[in-house]
């Protein structure tokens, strides 16, 4: 294919939002990270496209036969938190103020990746697009960029004594570990969403960001970790938890990495949720393949510093279908707890609200069956229909959390997406 450098991400992106009302732009930024980080690549139009919404008939047969019908293609999408329900029975179905589907699966009308420094139109029926595209200028349309404050679920007190509660829980020993997050949420008018994400990318650029529209839906994410990747017979999963912030001074950013590193209550909360992974992973991988690559190595990005662990095996079933990779796999250990049935049935008992697609996954499928997916964390999440934007963040409670340290942590992780200056804070 040839290559086409006169092509912008800001053309691309621009073309896709003035023109279609789905597109996913996948971005891992040439970030430095074990196995990879996420392509880049911008999917424009819907061919065909797969979607659950919470009170569809829902059947995972229906999935993998979609999956499999468009195998040879491209497939973007996300998994919803909430479809935990349909993994496991829970008593409880929590309302999403945002209403994103369970489950939305498409595969691109037109394809863009980048390859090294230049955007390559996937096949010709995308190449066709090149003139519109590298003539495209945006339109001068005014947006208000006007947002209510962000109010927090959970009070500053209320957030002190839940996780008080929560110890409760672990000292019965029905938990070791759960990742409780607050939520904040406002209304907005009229929000450049394009922009909106370009400014986040700049702020905290990270492995598995990603731009994703479809209808009223919009998820804005900054995403520093990945769920799964699955390369040929390998499949992956790094998990984060510990988070430092950053200093200004090189040598005391230094040693703040390093104190992440080296702290026991860190280290531990990270190797319980190893310990899970390596469970779920060994429901599908050949006995004695399950590894842990790389345990509580500090990873270093532009606001913080995270902990993060590789764990691999390889897969019994190469062509696994999708459907028993998430009936296996999600959601993932690390925004969950251990054990995790129990630590979810807690989560939607204490945070009342369903998290929706927070704690979910985005990414794709390449042709070949491969895929490669994120957590969906420090993302803002939109519904231009409702005006309604909504962020959230957690951090995992132990025995050894300090309250008013988690809540602190929230607020840090927060900071990319604050700094935006729209949720008035």
């Amino acid at each position: 294919m040839t290559t086409h450098s006169s092509i912008t991400s800001q053309q691309l992106l621009g073309y896709a939002a003035q023109n279609f009302e789905t597109f996913s732009y996948l971005n891992g930024n040439t970030i430095h990270y074990p196995h990879g980080a996420f392509p880049e690549m911008i999917g424009m139009g819907a061919k065909v496209i797969f979607e659950v919404k919470p009170h569809d008939d829902f059947t995972w047969e229906g999935l993998d036969t979609f999956i499999a019908a468009h195998q040879g293609y491209h497939i973007i999408g996300y998994v919803n938190y909430q479809l935990k329900n349909k993994i496991e029975h829970f008593p409880l179905a929590l309302n999403d103020p945002l209403n994103f589907a369970l489950l939305q699966l498409y595969v691109p009308q037109y394809l863009f990746i980048k390859e090294q420094d230049d955007w390559k139109p996937y096949d010709k029926e995308s190449e066709a697009l090149l003139p519109l595209i590298q003539t495209f200028e945006k339109t001068t349309a005014v947006y208000a960029n006007e947002a209510s404050t962000a109010q927090e679920q959970f009070s500053h007190d209320e957030y002190i004594g839940i996780v008080n509660r929560i110890k409760q829980e672990l000292a019965k020993g029905n938990i070791y570990e759960i990742n409780f997050c607050n939520s904040y949420t406002g209304s907005y008018t009229n929000l450049d969403y394009v922009d909106v994400y370009q400014r986040l990318n700049t702020i905290s650029p990270m492995p598995f960001s990603a731009l994703h529209k479809h209808g009223e839906h919009i998820v804005i994410s900054a995403s520093p970790e990945r769920f799964l990747q699955k390369k040929g017979s390998k499949i992956t999963s790094q998990p984060i938890k510990g988070t430092a912030s950053r200093k200004t001074d090189q040598l005391e950013d230094l040693i703040q990495q390093q104190a992440l590193e080296r702290s026991l209550k860190e280290r531990t909360e990270n190797i319980m949720i190893v310990d899970l992974v390596r469970n779920d992973l060994s429901k599908l991988c050949i006995g004695g393949t399950v590894k842990v690559e790389e345990l509580c190595k500090a990873y270093t990005f532009e606001k913080v510093h995270q902990l993060i662990s590789t764990i691999s095996g390889d897969l019994e079933q190469t062509d696994l279908p999708f459907s028993e990779v998430l009936k296996a796999l999600f959601p993932m250990g690390s925004m969950t707890g251990a054990p995790k049935y129990k630590a979810m049935q807690l989560i939607d008992e204490l945070e009342q609200v369903g998290r929706g697609l927070f704690s979910g996954t985005l990414g794709f499928i390449a042709p070949n069956g491969d895929f490669d997916f994120n957590v969906i964390i420090r993302s803002l999440l939109l519904n231009e229909k409702l005006g309604i934007y909504q962020y959230h963040a957690g951090s995992a409670i132990t025995m050894a959390s300090d309250a008013e340290l988690e809540y602190q942590e929230c607020s840090l992780k927060t900071l990319p997406i604050r700094m935006l200056g729209i949720s008035g804070q």
